[in-house]
C-alpha cells in the first residue's frame, strides 16, 4: 500500500487486483477443463500448477484486505470493506462497495467451478483406474468401503483411501 494514496483508492486498487486474479483463475480453470475433456493428463498437471500459483496470489490478497480493514485512515464503522465504504455515505464509495460485492460473487463462482472440476477429475481418474482393474481382472472395491473386520488390514488403493477414511 502506498502512503500517498487515499484509503478509498487503495481499496479500489485491491478490488481491481482481486478481479484480475479471479479472471486469471477462471482462464486456468477453462484450460484445465479442456485438457481434462481431451484426456491430456500432462497438460492438466501444468494447469493445476498454474492454478496453485494463482491461489497463492489470492491468499496474499487476504493479508492485503486485513491491512485495509485496520488501516488508520479506514472508516471506523463496519466490519467489511463494503460496510466501511457504505458508512461514508458518499456515492463513489457506494459504487466501490458494489464492485466489492461483485468481486465477492465472482470469487464464489470461481470457487464453485474449481470444486466441480476437482470432483470431475477425481471421478474420471477413478473411472480410468477401475477400467484398468477390470481389464486386468482385478475386483475394484467401492469408493466408500467399510473397514475390514479381519484385523483391520486396509488395502492400499492410492488416493481413494483418503476419501474412504474421510467418509
Amino acid at each position: 500500500m502506498s502512503a500517498h494514496q487515499s484509503w478509498t483508492q487503495q481499496v479500489s486498487d485491491y478490488v481491481d487486483d482481486l478481479v484480475q486474479i479471479t479472471e486469471a483463475m477462471d482462464l486456468i480453470l477453462d484450460e484445465t477443463r479442456v485438457h481434462t475433456i481431451n484426456l491430456k493428463p500432462n497438460e492438466v498437471d501444468e494447469s493445476t500448477a498454474k492454478l496453485a500459483q494463482t491461489i497463492s496470489q489470492l491468499e496474499a490478497m487476504v493479508e492485503r484486505r486485513e491491512a485495509l480493514l485496520h488501516a488508520p485512515d479506514a472508516p471506523a464503522e463496519g466490519l467489511s470493506l463494503s460496510e466501511k465504504l457504505l458508512a461514508t455515505r458518499r456515492i463513489e464509495d457506494a459504487r466501490l462497495a458494489r464492485r466489492c460485492g461483485e468481486a465477492t460473487e465472482q470469487i464464489k463462482t470461481t470457487h464453485e467451478r474449481a470444486n466441480a472440476l476437482f470432483v470431475c477429475q477425481y471421478h474420471l481418474s477413478r473411472f480410468q483406474s477401475e477400467m484398468l482393474d477390470r481389464l486386468a481382472g482385478v475386483a475394484a472395491p467401492p469408493t466408500y468401503e467399510k473397514p475390514n473386520s479381519k484385523g483391520g488390514q486396509k488395502q492400499n488403493r492410492g488416493g481413494g483411501e483418503l476419501f474412504n477414511e474421510a467418509a
